[in-house]
């Protein structure tokens, strides 16, 4: 059906094209704007471009000669002595955390390897849950669970206390450790295919594996996330050449243990915070997985990425798929604006240039995301043919792009098109928001939120406010001057 979709969605865009009158005097007409689209058009396109040529690299040259080592070494018969995980968990779905752990039993089984799961949970249900599929299936003799339990659902608190139980363990500086959290569920292969990357790659200390989405309860909200995973999964193919990542993932990455052991480590993913110049200090509440990320990047660590191991995560619907896209989009944009400074002033030695390149870009991407959607709005009042010429080209573009998503999301859906305008645009939107309110952070699965305005901090939440909306009235006037 989705097959058939798309292709009366390329019909019709392309009878638009076709009917549509194009009209050259529009560049005489509308001289300023469209230099200006044309200019930022060339900066967003050529460095869209630059990612597509690198992922095709990297999947196709470097990632296949790296997969193939693998495959020999798994021939030899190469394996750790024995799998380590981290997972964290709070209230979990009991079905989802049942079968997340059951796939670690397959894994470890298929492997033939014996198993330390630390566990840091918040209650009793889920480690009751963890206990039960353990003692229901044949290899639990060979898993050994440590319960790290929190009184609060502070999942910072349960990584830390789970990773100092796995050093009381006795593991070695090279074995690697397995993150995961508790929605997560391992595909068949993904460990044969990530393990021995560790032994062939000695100078790789983190890795991260491909997702893809199982939504329960919202076929919308699961092409949101396909499509996200499509976006994640290109870019990540790009950033891996450099052996450079933007983010390891909390719902699966694994780690070389002497980089998550030490005490630095433990101690910034516990208690992580910046010092911002309007907020002071900010404390982290979400965001784990970009703390573990700063502290390797901030050592100078390679990071690979494994497109062909996926990890599956469960995903329910709270409220209705806009509003929880939206919150997480708050979430996302938050922790990523309050790591982007600190990863910058790092410098290209620690972050490779390309790298932070995409961290400059970071800052950029969220006003020139918001540009289309602007002149088109504007145009409507003043040209509304020409307003109809931009939204054609705009379909036409997401439209290029989705045909790559299909590619790297492996499957096609008529949706992406319009979907990805949209997600480009609340996601431009949101972060500007965020911009001006770092310290609002709200974790809704984990009832965390920052919320509170202290009797100090009145007069900073309303001039957030007012530079919010000072700062898009500005970007609007500059967009109108140039339409007139």
């Amino acid at each position: 059906m989705n097959i058939l979709l798309f292709i009366i969605y390329t019909l019709l865009l392309l009878i638009l094209i076709i009917e549509t009158p194009n009209k050259i005097n529009y560049l005489g007409e509308h001289f300023y704007i469209i230099g200006f689209l044309g200019i930022v058009g060339i900066y967003r396109y050529s460095l869209w471009i630059i990612h597509l040529v690198r992922a095709l690299i990297y999947e196709k040259i470097v990632y296949k000669r790296i997969k193939n080592k693998a495959q020999l070494v798994c021939e030899k018969n190469w394996m750790p002595e024995r799998l380590y995980f981290m997972m964290a968990s709070y209230n979990e779905d009991k079905q989802t955390l049942y079968n997340s752990v059951k796939s670690i039993i397959h894994e470890a089984k298929n492997l033939n390897l014996p198993v330390t799961l630390c566990f840091g949970s918040a209650g009793f249900n889920d480690e009751k849950t963890v206990s039960n599929v353990v003692n229901s299936l044949s290899y639990g003799h060979e898993i050994k669970v440590i319960f790290v339990r929190q009184n609060f659902p502070d999942k910072r608190l349960q990584i830390s206390g789970a990773l100092k139980a796995l050093v009381r363990q006795g593991i070695k500086k090279n074995d690697p450790v397995i993150f995961m959290d508790g929605d997560s569920i391992i595909m068949p292969g993904c460990l044969r295919k990530c393990l021995p990357i560790f032994h062939i790659e000695p100078d790789i200390q983190a890795l991260t594996t491909n997702e893809k989405a199982i939504v329960v309860n919202s076929s919308l909200f699961s092409d949101v996330l396909n499509l996200r995973f499509a976006i994640r999964n290109f870019h990540m193919n790009s950033l891996a050449l450099s052996k450079k990542l933007l983010c390891l993932t909390g719902r699966f990455s694994v780690f070389r243990a002497e980089q998550i052991t030490s005490e630095e480590f433990i101690s910034r993913i516990e208690n992580d915070y910046i010092t911002d110049w309007y907020w002071d200090k900010i404390q982290f509440l979400s965001g784990d997985d970009k703390s573990t990320w700063y502290s390797l990047l901030k050592n100078n660590a390679k990071m690979l990425y494994a497109p062909d191991a996926f990890v599956y995560s469960i995903e329910k619907v709270i409220y209705n798929p806009f509003v929880d896209y939206i919150n997480k989009l708050k979430r996302w944009s938050g922790n990523m604006l309050r790591n982007n400074n600190r990863a910058l002033s790092l410098g290209v030695g620690k972050t490779g240039f390309f790298l932070w390149l995409i961290l400059l870009d970071q800052r950029i991407n969220m006003w020139t995301a918001i540009i289309s959607p602007a002149v088109i709005f504007l145009s409507l009042f003043k040209d509304f043919q020409f307003a109809c010429m931009l939204v054609i080209w705009v379909l036409f573009v997401k439209y290029i792009q989705s045909l790559l998503f299909f590619y790297y999301g492996r499957t096609i859906n008529f949706t992406f098109p319009i979907i990805y305008y949209i997600h480009q645009i609340l996601n431009g939107i949101v972060k500007i928001y965020m911009l001006f309110r770092l310290k609002l952070q709200k974790w809704e699965n984990r009832n965390l939120t920052e919320t509170r305005i202290l009797p100090n901090e009145n007069l900073h939440y309303c001039f957030a406010r007012y530079a919010t909306g000072l700062s898009l009235v500005i970007f609007l006037a500059i967009i109108s001057f140039m339409l007139n």
